[in-house]
């Protein structure tokens, strides 16, 4: 009778099995929700990032008088306007160490074009692999995941060949730009926008990662149209290399359905990779006067 009166009934093991799963249950329907509100926060930061160097740009114009140019001679073997606006991002140590003179593969640049730099960083981006891998990537360059947009066409264009850039960060031979050329309006023209490295069907070709995958080629150091030159020629938001070597100067992003477009007045739109074409040239060029809608 004692034993009766004090013993306990245990649970079952069909019992167990149930509640383990409801939590389940339970689960696989707060992780979509847990997930979703994580990129958010990391798109949120993104976008932060993407004005931040709006900023550093309006700030360069206010001092120099113009906007800062993608690459300074034609050669894409100088600095990049990353490099460029590093004052303005308060940047001004790894700027003192950054020699003008010498291009970014330079030896006597490695110190300052294989740091991290945080705000030249998407949270969201997707690396195919690690960045810079020693002896594969030239002068240990380090990653950047934004690119400055020189407008809707072809971005190794010049007036020599009457293909000048027409976006609001040019090349040399283009240039210089300012914000009184921007006549289609600074809030309905680019100024950057994303580049993802997660283009696992681009590798190396050459060298000791020959057959590796290579992901991108965003260095933020570099004035090369494959990595902070980019242009809306072509398909925009691409996953995939698919053979089409130009789809690396397209703006591309780790988010879902779309990416970050930032404006010369300094604003940061979310823009669907559904958007047309034309819509894209229209805000890519600063001197087309198209009637264009935003999103």
């Amino acid at each position: 009778m004692l034993r009766n009166r004090f013993s306990r009934r245990a649970f079952t093991l069909v019992e167990l099995l149930v509640v383990i799963a409801i939590i389940g249950v339970l689960v696989a329907l707060l992780l979509p929700a847990v997930q979703a509100a994580r990129e958010a926060a990391r798109r949120m930061s993104c976008q932060n990032n993407m004005k931040q160097i709006g900023i550093a740009v309006h700030n360069y114009h206010d001092t120099l008088l113009q906007l800062p140019p993608g690459e300074a001679n034609g050669t894409y073997s100088g600095s990049s306007a990353f490099a460029a606006i590093l004052p303005f991002l308060e940047q001004n140590n790894a700027f003192a160490l950054y020699d003008f003179t010498k291009g970014n593969s330079d030896a006597a640049n490695l110190q300052v074009v294989s740091q991290k730099i945080g705000t030249y960083i998407c949270p969201s981006n997707v690396f195919a692999r690690p960045v810079p891998i020693a002896g594969c990537d030239a002068n240990n360059r380090a990653p950047g995941t934004y690119a400055f947009c020189a407008g809707s066409l072809d971005p190794y264009g010049t007036p020599a060949n009457g293909n000048a850039n027409n976006g609001a960060i040019v090349n040399g031979p283009s240039g210089p730009t300012n914000f009184a050329s921007i006549v289609d309006g600074t809030s309905n023209t680019f100024l950057a926008g994303e580049s993802h490295w997660n283009f696992r069907d681009y590798t190396f070709t050459s060298g000791t990662c020959s057959g590796q995958v290579r992901g991108g080629f965003s260095y933020w150091s570099s004035p090369y149209p494959l990595a902070t030159l980019f242009t809306t020629l072509g398909p925009f938001n691409p996953k995939s290399m698919a053979g089409d070597s130009k789809r690396l100067m397209n703006f591309r992003s780790s988010h879902p359905a779309g990416l970050n477009m930032a404006n010369v007045d300094g604003s940061v739109r979310f823009w669907s990779e559904t958007v047309s074409s034309d819509v894209l040239n229209a805000t890519a060029s600063r001197n087309g006067a198209e009637a264009i809608s935003a999103p």
